[in-house]
């Protein structure tokens, strides 16, 4: 079975769905078979793998709407070698509504990638910038979280209700999610207020990486390409490689 680890964070803007894929297209590089799945209504990382989101016969929204009779394997289409995407749209903002009148609505997107978890190595799902029943959904199914954090204040306080929520789904519906760690992003190493922000960060919890902000991450986004493809020598790149090869070694250990 794949490793299910959702990126979250209830803020945006903080490099997230940018993670995912350059963390995913890394471990593809790699040989690891990897899916993404993009679970937000604005299909951020659907459009930074470089595909538009009306392009597709089949999707996210399609997928959870379906029920029982909506087929996986039919709403995933390549990005690259071993790198997958289960696109989104944004229909989905509509159906967040929806969900909350069915039955079991927390494993509604448990169920619906239940046939394809034995094909990857690895399920990322790009979480929606708040705490919605997407997310629960999200938390619901996965093995793993990777909190992604801005090494500002106001990101850095978020993390303590995104644990709660952790906590709470863990408790609730999935003993089995836990915190593989913490991801900080867009870090500025010139500015006082940035270190000490991550000095209180890597105090309290497991660092995955630290991730510079820096203007080859955005390029690749407008190119559709990841930076570890585009820029393999910057620092970003070389820092998402570092954090993809933590991720191979706990999907090691835990097989």
């Amino acid at each position: 079975m794949g490793l299910v680890v959702s990126f979250a964070n209830q803020k945006g803007g903080v490099a997230k769905t940018t993670s995912a894929h350059n963390i995913g297209a890394a471990l593809a590089k790699a040989g690891k078979k990897v899916l993404l799945i993009d679970l937000d209504s604005q299909a951020s990382l659907t459009i930074i793998t470089g595909k538009e989101p009306a392009d597709f016969s089949g999707n996210i929204a399609t997928l959870l709407k379906g029920g029982k009779n909506a087929d996986i394997r039919e709403c995933i289409f390549p990005v690259s070698e071993n790198l997958d995407l289960l696109p989104s749209i944004i229909d989905l903002a509509a159906l967040e509504m929806e969900m909350f009148s069915k039955t079991n609505r927390e494993r509604i997107l448990d169920r619906a990638i239940a046939p394809v978890r034995g094909d990857y190595d690895f399920v990322f799902i790009d979480c929606p910038p708040q705490l919605s029943i997407l997310t629960v959904n999200a938390l619901s199914c996965s093995d793993k979280v990777a909190l992604c954090v801005k090494t500002e204040y106001l990101a850095y306080r978020g993390i303590t209700q995104l644990m709660d929520t952790v906590d709470d789904i863990r408790e609730l519906i999935n003993p089995r999610l836990e915190v593989f760690g913490v991801i900080a992003t867009m870090h500025e190493p010139r500015v006082k207020t940035n270190i000490e922000i991550l000095a209180l960060i890597e105090k309290e919890h497991r660092v995955l990486g630290v991730v510079k902000r820096m203007a080859a991450a955005k390029k690749g986004v407008y190119d559709g390409l990841p930076v570890v493809e585009q820029d393999p020598s910057s620092d970003v790149a070389k820092e998402y490689v570092k954090i993809a090869q933590k991720f191979a070694e706990e999907a090691s250990h835990g097989a």
